[in-house]
């Protein structure tokens, strides 16, 4: 089970943690632009991604949909400052492909830390993944230029490019799709054929 494997990573897993992880995970398929919250609502769950690609976005006071980030296998994701405070948020959650993905409720999580309190780490661990991404996202739109931002989405989330639609992908960097295509140009004459840097 994967996700005991990253939990594993994090803290030890005992027998009896194991069979309460195992309970209250809810595991199921998923499928392409299905819903998994939505603007407006209160974020009611914490999911791991077994398989798929699960994307954050919002709309701008023009109404243009703007993506906010993108979760792959082995994250965990929900809505944090909606799932933890339990109100509402403008953040919309959707998957880019079918997939599987673990689910638990904020009250089933809560029942874990009191049952388990070594799990606080685990918690505190994915908080502070979230609040890393954030950080890194303000820093890239205020001080990185758009070609810089692509080659830090190419370091850090390779897949993404192949993976979910240019468009959003050029919300992302904020950017323009035509902005977009003609970086990724500009890379590709970068590179010979066998895919080596031209001296």
């Amino acid at each position: 089970m994967l996700l005991l494997t990253e939990i594993e990573k994090v803290i030890p897993v005992s027998k009896e943690m194991e069979g309460a992880i195992r309970e209250k995970f809810v595991k199921r398929k998923v499928f392409r632009t299905e819903s998994l919250h939505q603007t407006g609502k209160i974020a009611r769950e914490l999911f791991f991604i077994e398989k798929g690609l699960i994307r954050i976005f919002y709309h701008n006071a023009a109404g243009k949909d703007i993506t906010y980030g993108y979760y792959t296998e082995g994250d965990f994701v929900t809505i944090p400052e909606s799932f933890f405070t339990q109100s509402a948020s403008k953040y919309h959650m959707e998957m880019l492909e079918d997939g599987l993905i673990n689910s638990i409720s904020f009250t089933a999580l809560n029942q874990l830390l009191i049952d388990f309190p070594e799990m606080q780490r685990l918690e505190n661990k994915t908080l502070q993944s979230f609040l890393l991404k954030a950080g890194e996202r303000i820093v890239a739109l205020q001080f990185l230029s758009a070609e810089e931002r692509y080659d830090t989405l190419m370091e850090t989330q390779p897949s993404i490019i192949g993976r979910a639609p240019l468009g959003t992908v050029a919300s992302y960097l904020g950017i323009t799709q035509e902005t977009l295509s003609r970086i990724r140009n500009r890379k590709k004459l970068a590179f010979d054929p066998d895919q080596k840097r031209i001296a």
